[in-house]
C-alpha cells in the first residue's frame, strides 16, 4: 500500500543508531478506488471536496516503527467517513480558508472540515494522520507490556 510504503521512506534517512524509535506515517484517502493525496491546487481541492461531498470514502493511514536493532514493524489502519452533502458556497469558504492544503482528501477533520463528517466508523486520530492507540499500543507490545 502506498501509504506503508511512503511511512517506511520517511524513516529511511535517519540513522536508527542516534535513536531508540523512528516511526513514520503518511495518510491518503481512498473514493471510487482512487487514491486522493493532498491538493495541488484550488482546482484540485475543490474538486475533492464536490467529489466526498454526500459519499462515503476511506482514509487509510500506514506507519513503520523501526528501532536501533533493525526490527521493523509496518501496519495500516483504516477509517471510513461519511460527508454530509456540502453546499458549493461553503466549499468556497472553506477552501478560501487555507485549511484543505497539505491535508490528504483537502479536509482536515480536527478543524472546520469535521463539519463535513456525518459519520466515523473508526480511529478519529487515524483520520487527523496518526493512529495514536494502535501506535501505542504497538509501541508497548514491543517493551513487553500487554
Amino acid at each position: 500500500m502506498k501509504a506503508v510504503k511512503i511511512a517506511k521512506l520517511m524513516v529511511a534517512p535517519f540513522d536508527i543508531k542516534d535513536y531508540d524509535v523512528i516511526i513514520g506515517c503518511d495518510t491518503v484517502v481512498l473514493f471510487n478506488n482512487n487514491i486522493i493525496g493532498k491538493p495541488i491546487n484550488v482546482e484540485d481541492a475543490r474538486a475533492t471536496l464536490h467529489r466526498l461531498s454526500g459519499n462515503v470514502h476511506e482514509v487509510y493511514t500506514g506507519v513503520t516503527i523501526i528501532d536501533n536493532n533493525q526490527q521493523c514493524e509496518q501496519f495500516v489502519e483504516r477509517t471510513t467517513v461519511k460527508f454530509c452533502q456540502i453546499p458549493a458556497n461553503v466549499i468556497e469558504e472553506y477552501i478560501a480558508s487555507g485549511e484543505p492544503f497539505d491535508r490528504a482528501g483537502s479536509y482536515s477533520i480536527q478543524g472546520c472540515g469535521g463539519m463535513f463528517v456525518e459519520k466515523i466508523d473508526g480511529c478519529y486520530y487515524n483520520v487527523v494522520g496518526l493512529p495514536i492507540n494502535r501506535l501505542v499500543k504497538a509501541l508497548w507490545k514491543r517493551i513487553g507490556l500487554k
